[in-house]
């Protein structure tokens, strides 16, 4: 999709092996909170000793807004801008998401973690989301996010 602008958040985490150098924005932790100090990003919060936030957008004119982001960040997002889209994507099951937590090499500790917070992220993103997906085929998970923002333009435009 062609009008669709992909925020890239930023974080104080180390690089995981075989994790592209794009994936995010990658900070000391001095860096990551200066910035938050010059009110620079739209949401930001810590996960398992970390610092996680989504810079606050700058699309080219024209272009959609799409932000990966935890339903807390969603949550900030939605009380800035009641007019935002919220869509909600959900692994298949929990033994699906735990193999893919594995699969990038989380340590076993924070998959423990991850796994105990999920249903109470599910609730809180269910009743926050507009939209929910779950993720079952990447291609196919991909076609109906791009459904939703295209349907969504349609009813801004009319």
């Amino acid at each position: 999709m062609e009008n669709l602008w992909l925020s890239r958040s930023w974080t104080t985490r180390a690089r995981r092996d075989g994790e592209l150098p794009d994936a995010y924005v990658f900070v000391d932790r001095p860096t990551f909170e200066a910035h938050a100090a010059r009110r620079g990003f739209l949401e930001w919060n810590a996960h398992f000793e970390n610092l996680y936030g989504t810079p606050v957008p700058e699309p080219p004119a024209g272009h959609d807004v799409l932000l990966e982001i935890d339903v807390y960040g969603a949550a900030d997002v939605k009380r800035l801008d009641p007019g935002a889209v919220l869509v909600l994507v959900l692994p298949p099951t929990p033994a699906a998401q735990e193999q893919r937590l594995r699969g990038r090499g989380d340590r076993p500790e924070t998959i423990a973690v991850r796994l105990a917070r999920a249903a109470e992220e599910e609730r809180v993103g269910r009743a926050l989301a507009d939209h929910v997906v779950v993720n079952d085929d990447l291609g196919r998970a991909i076609d109906e996010v791009v459904g939703i923002v295209e349907s969504h333009r349609t009813t801004r435009e009319a």
